[in-house]
């Protein structure tokens, strides 16, 4: 560690120190009126039924408790107790707005829990319930547990339908939710009810409603046993005899028209004058100001077609294709009878911005050396009429070292993507290390990408990525002490092409209309390049040079595969408090034309997303110790990766996040190189070498923005195993600030 991270170490402590304090000193009772109680938990159990948790049933309380960090300690409550004097002095508003005031017991708020408790449980079925509460006060405080009795729950005997309509009655007794036995529980018997709906709208019938079915319950049976029907509601008899004709009448669709707006969404009075293209019959284009699309493109990306049948699950669909488009802000689709089974389409599309650039300016810092890097992002969201995205950025970096020298970097990116989901990227790529080796990188690829599964899964395919890797000059000492021809490291300084193909997918369950449930996501990869040269260079027996590889104009191609998984869950437990899980595993494996590797293509471990106690490129391979030169910044590098993370995430007030979290993984190469002794993977060895770590962080979340700061700490080295000192790191053991403490800067969350 050096001096600047030794310093901002104890900066940190120093303000969590400050914050225990200050918190601990103000009582939570502070600013609870005499003769009345804070409510300092309030909590549900259920006595006697294992089918419902007393969890589940917390959302129905009418008054819960103060917000808690780590499951006890209520800050914001304490916040609130800062107040001092005038409450409409400036601090003071500034301090109601990111705190709570106390919950003060309500007598009238638990009686309505309890009957709300009630109202829950016979909806589940559970009709002979009951609720009684159990109090403990000590110093102003007071503790509330809600008891519910379940008792035995209604049943289900048998299940009838009784339907005026054929398609409706076979819609309802296919793949239907509610089974003779079950439960008497009214919120699967609403998930019927919409099931059945959903069936019937994705096959033309635009007129029917949920509310038009309803359940018929015989409970007369003097048993816990419910007899139940399914039938129309009583309403649909008194319609008139025309609007019960068109609940039951498929419809179809006649007209399309496309209307063009503003930023705004909003349709303007006078709109160009409506353009019939003789080319789509049917279809209407309407456009307020200038074009925004091709007639074309909207036709293709619009799935519904004039003559066919309404389906909601088609306009599900083509909700989703037209959000697709980078030119495209809102979408809004709306239907008009016309005649007795038509429908005609309006389609509004708001434009959005067609020309964006965005900046950044980041500081970095490792191993005490201070860098700068800038960059510029240009994005055209329309280039050619079509919704073509073509976007173009560029960074640098300007790091200056410890030991007097520099490193400088550049790099520029290209990508057009078309909105059938094709896209062609190019990139420029220098590096200059002026005591080492000067490097150029440039590449080109063409894939192509697809939503699923209603836009949660996305599937990318890279049908071919070519990167030619130039080392135009290398140092003579740096080539005398690292490159020699038994280091394997000497592969990752020649030049030599990679030609892969690669197919990744991303999948996540989380729900913006339900943010505050727990969510999945997974991230997966398969990637492989040189097989096709290799074929081509065997079937024609072409030359190799000195070491037995092929070559393509006089220059080495890399082979191998390498496969990647990720999975991160999201524990929501309040809107304040959340645990998040994640684990990822990694296999790069060389073969054929090559003994290694690209260093371009190997796994790192340490650093702010990976295990926060070492920093980036410290940690590994398996037992491998760095000799603290500059050649570890290669040499810990591996093929296989590991990465076990659990991290406790709390809001504290407004942007201000506190995350606690523990780490553990390493990295191990494939084969035993005389370079990096100890790092290779060994079934009998590789759990011992698992490095660990913990620590705290805070966040700054500004929604577009998170800065983050996190203080890492080593618990387990295991690169200490095989030098005969203690891999356990605690003060017994010599816990120092110098080797086993490490702060991370960042931007964005680590997982």
């Amino acid at each position: 560690m050096s001096k600047y991270e030794y310093i901002l170490s104890h900066i940190l402590c120093g303000f969590v120190c400050v914050c225990m304090v200050l918190f601990a000193s103000c009582s939570t009772t502070k600013s609870v009126p005499e003769g009345q109680y804070l409510l300092n938990k309030a909590r549900v159990k259920v006595v006697d039924e294992k089918e419902v948790s007393g969890e589940s049933m917390r959302k129905y309380l009418r008054q819960r408790q103060n917000s808690e960090v780590l499951g006890f300690w209520k800050m914001q409550l304490q916040i609130w107790g800062w107040q001092r004097g005038d409450s409409a002095k400036w601090i003071n508003r500034q301090l109601r707005k990111i705190s709570e005031p106390p919950e003060i017991f309500s007598s009238e708020a638990a009686e309505q829990s309890m009957q709300q408790l009630k109202l829950a449980m016979n909806n589940k079925g559970y009709y002979h319930n009951s609720v009684d509460t159990t109090m403990k006060i000590k110093k102003r405080k007071l503790n509330l547990t809600y008891l519910i009795t379940a008792r035995e729950p209604y049943t289900l005997r048998k299940y009838k339908i009784d339907l005026p309509n054929s398609d409706l009655t076979t819609f309802a007794e296919r793949k239907r939710y509610i089974k003779d036995g079950m439960i008497f529980d009214t919120d699967q018997l609403d998930k019927e009810r919409q099931r059945i709906t959903t069936a019937m709208r994705y096959n033309g019938y635009y007129y029917f409603e949920k509310d038009l079915l309803a359940f018929m319950a015989d409970s007369s049976l003097f048993t816990n046993q419910v007899d139940i029907t399914l039938k129309m509601q009583d309403s649909y008899s008194q319609m008139p005899d025309s609007v019960r004709e068109q609940v039951f009448t498929q419809f179809y669709v006649r007209n399309i028209t496309f209307i063009t707006t503003g930023e705004d969404g909003q349709v303007p009075d006078t709109v160009r004058n409506p353009r019939i293209e003789k080319k789509y019959p049917n279809y209407t284009f309407m456009v307020a100001g200038r074009r925004l699309l091709r007639e074309r493109v909207l036709v293709n990306r619009f799935n519904i077609r004039p003559g066919d049948m309404y389906s909601e699950r088609q306009v599900e669909k083509a909700y989703s294709e037209l959000n697709t488009l980078g030119a495209v802000k809102y979408v809004n689709i709306a239907f008009r009878q016309v005649g007795d089974n038509q429908l005609d389409c309006y389609v509004v599309l708001s434009r959005a911005k067609k020309h964006t650039v965005s900046a950044e300016l980041t500081g970095t810092f490792c191993g005490g050396d201070w860098g700068i890097a800038p960059g510029l992002t240009y994005v055209n969201r329309n280039i050619f009429g079509g919704s073509e995205e073509l976007s173009l950025s560029a960074k640098g970096s300007y790091e200056w070292r410890q030991n007097g020298g520099r490193a400088i970097e550049a790099k520029a990116d290209a990508a057009l993507k078309f909105p059938n989901a094709v896209q062609v990227s190019a990139g420029y790529q220098f590096q200059l290390r002026p005591e080492e080796f000067r490097r150029t990188i440039v590449n080109a690829g063409l894939g192509y990408s697809i939503f699923t599964n209603r836009n949660r899964l996305r599937h990318t395919f890279n049908f071919i990525d070519i990167s030619y890797v130039y080392l135009p000059w290398i140092s003579d000492d740096f080539r005398k002490e690292f490159l020699q021809p038994t280091n394997i490291l000497r592969y990752s300084y020649e030049n030599h092409f990679i030609v892969d193909w690669a197919y990744s997918g991303n999948y996540s369950t989380y729900s913006r209309r339900n943010p505050l449930r727990s969510y999945t996501t997974l991230q997966y990869g398969v990637e492989t390049a040189g097989n096709v040269l290799y074929g081509i260079s065997k079937a024609f027996n072409l030359p190799q040079d000195e070491d037995g590889v092929y070559e393509i104009f006089k220059i080495p191609y890399s082979q191998y595969f390498k496969a990647d998984f990720s999975w991160t869950y999201n524990q929501i437990i309040d809107k304040h408090n959340r645990l998040v899980y994640h684990a990822a595993v990694g296999v790069a494996v060389p073969f054929g034309n090559a003994s290694s590797i690209p260093f371009e293509k190997r796994y790192f471990a340490g650093g702010a997303n990976s295990v926060r106690g070492w920093t980036i490129r410290s940690l590994g391979p398996g037992g491998y110790r760095g000799s603290g030169n500059r050649i570890d910044y290669n040499n810990q590098s591996g093929d296989i990766k590991l990465d076990l993370n659990l991290e406790y995430r709390v809001k504290v007030v407004s942007f201000l996040h506190f995350a606690f979290f523990t780490d553990a993984g390493n990295i191990w190469t494939i084969r035993d190189y005389e370079s990096q002794p100890y790092g290779v993977f060994r079934f009998d060895q590789f759990y011992k070498q698992i490095a660990w770590s913990y620590g705290a962080g805070i966040r700054l979340d500004f929604d577009f923005f998170v800065f983050r700061v996190d203080f890492g700490c080593k618990l387990h080295d295991p690169s200490r195993t095989n030098f005969d000192q203690k891999q356990w790191r605690t003060v017994q053991n010599g816990l120092c600030w110098k080797d086993d403490m490490t702060i991370h800067f960042a931007i964005g969350y680590p997982f």
